[in-house]
């Protein structure tokens, strides 16, 4: 979508049950640049978005609020790495506060990694199970999209690893949560993890499976970005500390449309209403972008959870403030 497409529907839902919640300071921590010069011919996955663009649609989605980003590499087989990661690092230093996670998939050695971590602004990797060493992108251990050269380098700098994790049963797996306990107890203890979408928890079973055990290991954050029921955002608010908890979108292509993703039971299904077909006829109102239906459901939580200004403010800006060293 473009940001011009944003509509009354969106409207109404920010001018009546976000703007007195969402604060006045919003750091993202789940965010996508693209560039289709990187793209490998032939390849239209998405649409050009810089930085700019990203701020533009920052003050859309929240009108009057400060903003700054956690940039991620963007996936797609074939992609230029190289290309990519540049135009990453030229992106991100317009803005001093903003940080980016570089693109990185088991072929990048240890000297590119290190390289591009020496740049200002980057302070970790995005790797990408589409990238899996097995050919698997869905039943993939860690080790087989970030190899433990990678992870070597970013022990030795300290770095940041946005993780979209892998597995059916995703952060419940038992293989995955062994090898998190590995990583962040012994083998590489200054790694630090932002599991993605809930530790990707779309619906609220892998969560609950797992919370007591993620709770208990060091160096674990989540950024909420993309997850649309209420229950697994819930379940961090009550059973983690909130000091590990970051806001994230997921923008522009995942989550910057009118739908959904959809808990069914323990599945979970992406939902585009335009694509769906669906029908309405018992209602004027029409479906809203899918980030304004994460931050209703965040909303929710923490009416439930019981948290005051102090909390929300953690969870959308202040916690972003200590970790990447953020100034307003």
């Amino acid at each position: 979508m473009d940001v011009s497409q944003y509509n009354e529907h969106d409207q109404v839902i920010w001018d009546e049950e976000l703007s007195d919640f969402v604060p006045d300071r919003v750091f993202d921590a789940h965010i996508h640049l693209f560039n289709s010069a990187h793209y490998p011919p032939g390849n239209a996955a998405w649409s050009d978005q810089g930085l700019a663009d990203i701020q533009q649609w920052a003050e859309t989605l929240y009108p009057g609020r400060r903003t700054h980003f956690l940039a991620l590499g963007s996936p797609l087989i074939g992609i230029d790495v190289a290309a990519h990661n540049a135009w990453l690092i030229s992106e991100i230093q317009q803005d001093a506060n903003s940080r980016l996670n570089r693109l990185v998939t088991p072929a990048c050695t240890p000297d590119e990694i290190s390289r591009d971590v020496e740049q200002a602004g980057v302070v970790g990797l995005k790797p990408y199970r589409i990238f899996a060493l097995n050919g698997d992108a869905k039943e993939c251990s860690i080790e087989q999209f970030l190899t433990h050269e990678q992870l070597e380098v970013a022990d030795h700098y300290g770095l940041w690893v946005t993780m979209h994790l892998s597995k059916e049963l995703a952060c419940a797996d038992p293989t995955n949560l062994a090898d998190l306990r590995e990583y962040t107890t012994s083998r590489y203890p200054n790694v630090k993890w932002i599991l993605a979408h809930c530790a990707r928890s779309f619906t609220y079973w892998p969560i609950r499976q797992a919370v007591s055990q993620l709770r208990d290991m060091p160096n674990i954050y989540y950024d909420l970005s993309a997850v649309d029921d209420l229950r697994p955002i819930l379940t961090l608010f009550q059973q983690e500390s909130l000091d590990r908890i970051l806001y994230g979108s997921d923008g522009v292509d995942a989550t910057y449309f009118r739908g959904k993703y959809v808990a069914l039971g323990r599945a979970w299904q992406y939902l585009d209403a335009a694509e769906a077909g669906m029908r309405f006829p018992h209602c004027d109102a029409r479906p809203i972008l899918s980030v304004y239906e994460q931050l209703l459901c965040m909303k929710h939580a923490a009416e439930i959870a019981e948290f005051g200004q102090p909390e929300i403010d953690a969870i959308f800006w202040k916690n972003a403030t200590e970790l990447f060293n953020v100034t307003w």
